[in-house]
């Protein structure tokens, strides 16, 4: 039998990290637990916090009803399974900790109930450590979170008036003054019969109350090496074992309930979790089956015919939303007789740098698995009205007080919209590019060139190349940097593509490139743009792009316009207004990563749902590129596929509620939805549905690589991270071949 400390601390390093809302990224909230099997993790979850990583049994006949589900996929056991959880005659059991146990036994009408009080009082003791660190540090070093929560714990008299316990803060003089002192504690008394298992269960279930801060904390903990999830679930624990004491000391009646019913649970938690998992083994058909004929839709062509020289090649983000303005930005070409090639790249255009900000601190601009090798510092400040205003509407003071602080002048602003910033970056010839401590010299420089150009694939280039990042361009949205450029760590492309830009028209980073066999062209020029994503607009970077190429890039922005269901005007409007809900569906209902050539997937497909990075196995003998996009781009697709469908499968869990009631935390730590609680992760209900329907389809990342089988079982073997999470079906790899159909891989 292990120790608890050892299943507790286990538990903690299955939490995934939230980023900070200034660089909030999307998240898999299940990243840790990769390496287990996706059917195994969701009855976990199921029974542990009532949190679904599936759809009802509602959903799935809805579906079918709707033709959304292909008939043939349908067998009649699946639909014979499905009629018990139509009818409601199969009841889900759950795991509950003592919190909830007490408040189910005494029936607390007119008392705060126990559950809600803990969560919130751990909640507000989280909050004020980390908005006030300093406080809690003695001879230059950190106080325990465990050892914070305690301290003020003894001190505060009002919980015991609250819950009307009058022996609770004896309780709390008595508690154990170390973390490993109450799991020694809590193991010796309520917990000494119970098997790992149940223990594993039992941590589960208590980290799961507090999971937003959990998840704050794992990001903290990942930044400096400290242990503050693990303290956080020996807080949540101590709790459990105050309310255990209190029962034993003020009610024999409930504490006999008590008794009874927790040490039943411990003996027959493995049992209710099994029977979960075979219970919820039909709806993982269904949902197979809902995925394929959604896969279904999509049509990939034959091997397309050779294209022509471009005369402008446009490097995009893989974004989602890119893939629609790819789609006009080609159409308008061959509509005017200009030949343009588009390519997909990740966002940050494999320049791994991070920003001096005014404070000081470094904010990367990579994806989140990624650490950046080079740092930037600029010139670039914000004028004082604009850093005013920034304040206002992006820090936890509300709107009331920013009218109150810039008076009437402002009100017409407000009332108008006031304007959302869109960081455009700054100008290159202002920048030092720093590798640890030195400025960084040309062979680094050029390595990163090398490098980008790898991965991009160029084979030759057209006279002018547009390296287009994106960002979206909305006020008052705590989520904001999520529906940024998730590969640049929730800032826009801006930073990127203008670095890179700069790099390659240098004359002196050329030289070097042509001496390791890669010859650009002189008359070959590299021109920067942001993409803005919420109205489709594209902000040029570089001040020297021919009138004929924006002539072009206005034209897709044009026509995306009118194939959307808002004007031009709308669209401006909901850019800049702060009361907006829905600033933009950013990447909802996403569900494609492809790696291949992207004019074989047909041009009249639904657009907005896939990821394109452009891939040409011919080029890549050892697979050695596969590999690298499999455990980059495929990671940070699978990150923001399963944070949306996490937040429509379990949004009271995993999402962040009602975006009208989002409050900032602890200097943009995170959001609460109204003024407590846990904090909120995910994505806010707005942002997958609009009030009628879903606007984001629960499919599982569907990976469709252009390469031989064994070209892709080589790369799956050598990226270890994305291999677990295709193994364990945290999603679906095909290959497609030279007719254009999809093969499923034989030797996986």
């Amino acid at each position: 039998m292990i120790e608890l400390a050892k299943v507790a601390q286990n538990v903690a390093s299955e939490v995934a990290p939230q980023w900070p809302l200034p660089q909030w990224v999307a998240v898999n909230p299940f990243w840790e637990q990769r390496q287990q099997p996706l059917a195994q993790v969701a009855a976990d979850w199921q029974y542990n916090s009532g949190t679904s990583l599936l759809m009802s049994a509602e959903f799935y006949q809805q579906q079918r009803q709707q033709g959304n589900i292909d008939p043939a996929l349908v067998t009649t056991a699946m639909d014979e399974h499905l009629q018990p959880l139509l009818a409601g005659k199969k009841m889900s059991p759950r795991w509950e900790n003592l919190t909830r146990l007490v408040d189910k036994y005494q029936q607390r009408r007119r008392k705060m109930r126990w559950h809600d009080e803990v969560v919130f009082q751990i909640s507000q003791s989280c909050g004020l450590f980390m908005q006030f660190p300093q406080r809690f540090q003695r001879h230059g070093k950190d106080t325990s979170l465990y050892q914070h929560w305690l301290t003020i714990s003894r001190a505060d008299r009002g919980i015991e008036t609250l819950m009307d316990e009058s022996d609770l803060n004896e309780l709390f003089a008595e508690l154990p003054d170390t973390p490993e002192a109450l799991l020694e504690a809590c193991r010796s008394s309520y917990l000494s019969s119970a098997s790992d298992p149940a223990l594993r269960f039992y941590c589960q279930a208590l980290i799961a109350d507090l999971l937003g801060w959990a998840s704050s904390l794992s990001y903290q903990d990942r930044r400096q090496g400290s242990r503050w999830v693990f303290e956080l679930l020996c807080i949540r624990l101590a709790w459990e074992y105050l309310v255990w004491q209190l029962a034993d000391k003020t009610n024999r009646s409930v504490f006999a309930k008590l008794q009874n019913d927790f040490a039943t649970q411990l003996e027959c938690c493995q049992q209710r979790v099994d029977e979960l998992k075979q219970q919820q083994q039909v709806l993982w058909q269904w949902q197979t089956a809902y995925e394929q004929s959604q896969l279904a839709v999509m049509r990939f062509a034959a091997q397309p015919a050779p294209a022509n020289k471009p005369e402008i090649q446009a490097v995009f983000c893989i974004d989602v939303r890119s893939e629609r303005f790819r789609r006009a930005l080609e159409n308008v070409g061959e509509s005017h007789g200009s030949a343009v090639q588009t390519k997909g790249f990740a966002g940050f255009f494999g320049v791994p740098v991070a920003q001096q900000d005014k404070d000081g601190n470094q904010v990367p601009h990579v994806p989140g698995l990624l650490q950046p090798g080079f740092h930037i510092n600029s010139k670039k400040t914000d004028s004082p009205g604009k850093s005013l205003l920034s304040q206002l509407f992006n820090s936890p003071t509300s709107m009331f007080s920013g009218i109150e602080a810039l008076g009437l002048v402002k009100l017409k602003a407000l009332l108008t919209g006031a304007d959302g910033a869109l960081d455009k970056a700054f100008d290159p010839s202002t920048m030092t590019i720093q590798c640890g401590q030195q400025q960084a010299n040309l062979q680094q420089l050029a390595d990163v060139c090398q490098q980008a150009l790898a991965g991009m694939q160029f084979t030759d280039f057209a006279e002018q190349v547009v390296l287009v990042g994106h960002g979206a361009k909305h006020t008052n949205n705590a989520q904001r940097a999520g529906l940024n450029c998730g590969a640049c760590g929730g800032q826009t492309g801006a930073l990127s593509a203008r670095v890179l830009c700069h790099l390659l028209n240098s004359s002196e980073i050329r030289t070097e490139l042509s001496k390791r066999d890669i010859d650009i062209p002189a008359q070959t020029r590299f021109f920067a743009a942001l993409h803005e994503t919420v109205t489709d607009d594209i902000v040029w970077l570089s001040d020297d792009i021919s009138d004929s190429t924006k002539v072009l890039f206005s034209r897709a922005s044009q026509q995306l316009t009118e194939t959307s269901q808002e004007s031009a005007t709308e669209r401006k409007r909901r850019s800049s207004n702060w009361a907006e809900l829905r600033p933009e569906w950013g990447l909802a209902d996403n569900s494609l990563l492809f790696f291949g050539n992207a004019r074989r997937l047909a041009s009249d497909n639904p657009v907005g749902r896939s990821f394109l990075h452009d891939y040409d196995a011919s080029n890549d003998d050892d697979a050695s590129l596969l590999t690298q996009l499999l455990s980059a781009p495929g990671l940070v697709a699978n990150w923001i596929n399963w944070q949306y469908y996490s937040s429509v499968t379990a949004p009271q869990r995993l999402g962040s509620g009602n975006k009208l009631l989002h409050n900032r935390v602890c200097n943009d730590i995170g959001v609460f939805e109204g003024n407590g609680g846990d904090l909120q992760i995910g994505l806010a209900w707005q942002s997958v549905h609009n009030g009628e329907q879903l606007m984001h389809r629960p499919v599982r990342l569907q990976v469709v690589i252009e390469a031989s089988e064994d070209a892709i079982n080589k790369a799956l073997n050598q990226a270890e991270d994305f291999n677990q999470l295709y193994k364990n079906r945290w999603i679906n790899v095909l290959r497609l071949d030279e007719r254009g159909e999809l093969c499923p891989l034989n030797n996986h």
